[in-house]
């Protein structure tokens, strides 16, 4: 009795080792036919994933790589760079939200474009990286500024809750020409380039009026019209009044007077 019950056993025994070798060489050969593919160079063209956990994305071609995405080095955005590792598109954070930045062949930024605390900005460089135009959303407004390539500013265009203006500065960044809004009303202006008036030009209720202004800022010649008609000044060197010429809805004036003050011919 006791002996087939070990032969039982036996053959039990003997059937579990064919079961095992039957498991372990399955498991190989499904061990090999998924390593397979990878370590004969497959590539999936397909890969799904919930999250990659990665510093730099490479784009490659040929073998070789065409384009990448890293972290900027300042750890505030994401850099496309070119074949070269040059940048090309900046996407990230700046002081008041998010940022673009796009750079030139040479990787020197020349174009970027965020967020503000009153809005939008927009700001342009040339070749190297310096700024020559930015554009950006004010509090009750915009402005638009040109600069040299000093960095000095050489127009402006602003827009505000009293209009607009326009200014136009010289190469040392002295603003010599303007047109903007004072009370509701236009000015035009025109200086020299020690920021002295030499021309004038404003509208009012009553109309318009024109100034000429010699180099020390002092109007030489002024015209200028009232509700019921018009008048034209002229001064000398010496600030004198020497001729005037004046419009009433009756009729004209023309007047010639001396430096100190005498008529020496008037009509009519």
């Amino acid at each position: 009795m006791a002996e087939r019950e070990f032969e039982g056993i036996q053959r039990q025994l003997a059937s579990l080792r064919r079961e095992n070798r039957f498991l372990k060489v399955g498991l190989i050969f499904c061990l090999v036919f998924t390593t397979l593919p990878y370590l004969t160079g497959f590539q999936p063209t397909v890969i799904r994933a919930s999250k990659v956990v990665t510093e730099r994305i490479e784009f490659v071609r040929d073998g070789k790589t065409d384009m990448s995405i890293t972290v900027h080095p300042k750890g505030n955005g994401l850099v496309v760079l070119n074949r070269d590792g040059l940048p090309m598109v900046f996407f990230g954070k700046g002081l008041s939200g998010g940022m673009v930045g796009v750079y030139n062949d040479k990787g020197n930024p020349v174009s970027a474009m965020m967020a503000n605390p009153d809005g939008g900005l927009v700001n342009v460089a040339d070749n190297v990286g310096e700024n020559v135009a930015f554009m950006e959303a004010l509090p009750d407004g915009g402005l638009v500024v040109v600069t040299n390539k000093d960095g000095r500013h050489s127009a402006a265009m602003t827009s505000g809750s009293n209009g607009g203006s326009v200014k136009v500065a010289n190469k040392d960044g002295k603003i010599v020409a303007s047109v903007e809004v004072v009370q509701d009303n236009g000015v035009v202006r025109v200086t020299n380039k020690d920021d002295k008036g030499s021309a004038l030009m404003t509208a009012d209720l009553f109309g318009g009026s024109l100034s000429v202004h010699n180099k020390d800022g002092f109007p030489l010649v002024t015209m200028q019209a009232f509700l019921d008609g018009g008048v034209v000044w002229v001064y000398d060197h010496r600030l004198h009044q020497v001729a005037s010429i004046s419009a009433t809805p009756l009729c004209g004036r023309i007047e010639l007077k001396t430096p100190s003050g005498q008529t020496v011919w008037s009509a009519p």
